[in-house]
C-alpha cells in the first residue's frame, strides 16, 4: 500500500508540474490565520482564470474539496483557479494545541475572511467566487452576506438553511416512512426523542435515522448508493498529506470538531438563515439533492424563494442525490461552476 501511495503521489506531482509548465498553477500554501497554522491548495489550468474558494463540509472532515484534492478535479480547474482549504481543526490544518474556545462560527467566518483577503492580495483579485458545501455553507453564507463587495457570486451545494426547521421536517418524514414500513423500532425512538430541536447525542441519533432511511445517501433499484470512499480516497494518494495528516483528517479532526466541540455543534443546530440572512447582494446559486433530508431539500427551496437576491439567483436539483451528490448528477456541479464564472467574471 505504501508503494502504491508513493507511485500515485509521484504521478500527481508530475501532473501538477505539467499544469505549471502549461501556464497553470498548483501550489500548497501555509498561512497564519488568526493565530492558527492553516493550509491551502491553489490549483488551476490557467492562472489568469478567476479564483474560486471552496469551503468543505464537516466540520472536521476536509472532503472532497480540501487540500488533498490536488489534480483530482480537472473539470473544475478548467474553468477557475480552485482554492481548496482545510479549515480550522480539519485535515492538514488540525493541530493538537487548538483551543475549543476558537471553535465557533464567528471564528470560522473570520478565518475564511482572512483567506479571502490573502487570495485577493496575493493573486491580485479584486473579487473571488465562493463555493461551499454542507457545513461550509454556514460559513459561506455568513461570509458573503457580511462582505458582498469581495465576491463575484456565491454557490451553496447542500445548502444549510435552518437546522431546527429541517429537523422538524425530517421528524415528520421519518415518522411517515416508519409507519409505511411498519418500523416500530424507529417509531419508538422518535417518540423518545420528541420533536426537537436535537442537540448532542440526540442529534447524532436523529441523523442516524435520517441516514438509515436514505436521507443522506439515496439509492434504489435504479440508482446506486454513493461510494463514500470515492469522496475521500484522494487523501490516501495526496502528495500534500503525510501519514500524520491522514490521521488528523480521519481521526483527530473529526473527534475534535464533531465530538469535543459541543458549542460549535449547538451553534450549527441553532443557525436559522430565515432570520439572520434575508438578503445576499451577490448572485446566488443553490445545488440541492432531491432526496436530501440532512440539509432538507424542501426547506432549501423555501429559503431560495424567501431570499432577497437582487443580483439574481438560480436553483438546481440533483435528481438522483440526497446529501451526498450521486455520480449520476456529477456533471451538474462543474457545469454550474462554469456557467456561474462565465456569467459573473
Amino acid at each position: 500500500m505504501l508503494s502504491y501511495r508513493f507511485i500515485a503521489q509521484q504521478h500527481i506531482q508530475q501532473k501538477g508540474s505539467e499544469l505549471i509548465e502549461n501556464g497553470g498553477i498548483s501550489e500548497l500554501k501555509e498561512l497564519n490565520v488568526n493565530g492558527d497554522r492553516q493550509f491551502l491548495l491553489v490549483e488551476g489550468q490557467d492562472k489568469n482564470k478567476p479564483f474560486c474558494l471552496f469551503l468543505h463540509g464537516g466540520p472536521g472532515s476536509p472532503f472532497p474539496y480540501g487540500v488533498s484534492a490536488r489534480t483530482l478535479y480537472p473539470e473544475i480547474t478548467e474553468h477557475c483557479v480552485a482554492v481548496y482549504y482545510d479549515q480550522r481543526g480539519s485535515g492538514k490544518s488540525f493541530n493538537k494545541d487548538l483551543s475549543l474556545t476558537t471553535m465557533n462560527l464567528r471564528q470560522f467566518t473570520d478565518d475564511a475572511n482572512v483567506i479571502v483577503d490573502y487570495i485577493r492580495e496575493t493573486y491580485q483579485q479584486e473579487q473571488i467566487f465562493v463555493i461551499a458545501q454542507s457545513f461550509g455553507t454556514v460559513i459561506g453564507t455568513q461570509l458573503v452576506a457580511k462582505y458582498p463587495e469581495k465576491f463575484h457570486a456565491y454557490m451553496g451545494i447542500s445548502q444549510l438553511t435552518s437546522s431546527s426547521k429541517g429537523q422538524e421536517l425530517g421528524y415528520n418524514w421519518l415518522k411517515d416512512e416508519a409507519i409505511a414500513n411498519d418500523d416500530t423500532k424507529t417509531l419508538q425512538i422518535l417518540k423518545q426523542l420528541g420533536k426537537g430541536p436535537y442537540l448532542a447525542d440526540a442529534e447524532d441519533q436523529f441523523s442516524g435515522l435520517i441516514n438509515q432511511y436514505k436521507g443522506m445517501n439515496y439509492y434504489d433499484e435504479k440508482i446506486d448508493k454513493v461510494n463514500v470512499i470515492s469522496l475521500i480516497k484522494g487523501a490516501f494518494t495526496s502528495p500534500d498529506y503525510s501519514i500524520q495528516d491522514l490521521y488528523k483528517a480521519f481521526i483527530s479532526g473529526p473527534q475534535f470538531s464533531l465530538i469535543k466541540s459541543t458549542e460549535l455543534k449547538k451553534e450549527i443546530i441553532e443557525t436559522d438563515f430565515f432570520d439572520s440572512v434575508k438578503r445576499m447582494d451577490v448572485p446566488v446559486y443553490f445545488i440541492q439533492g432531491k432526496y436530501d433530508k440532512q440539509t432538507n431539500y424542501e426547506l432549501a427551496q423555501q429559503y431560495y424563494e424567501f431570499l432577497d437576491a437582487p443580483n439574481g439567483k438560480q436553483f438546481s436539483t440533483l435528481e438522483h442525490s440526497a446529501h451526498y451528490p450521486n455520480a449520476l448528477d456529477a456533471e451538474i456541479i462543474p457545469q454550474t461552476i462554469k456557467r456561474m464564472v462565465e456569467a459573473h467574471y
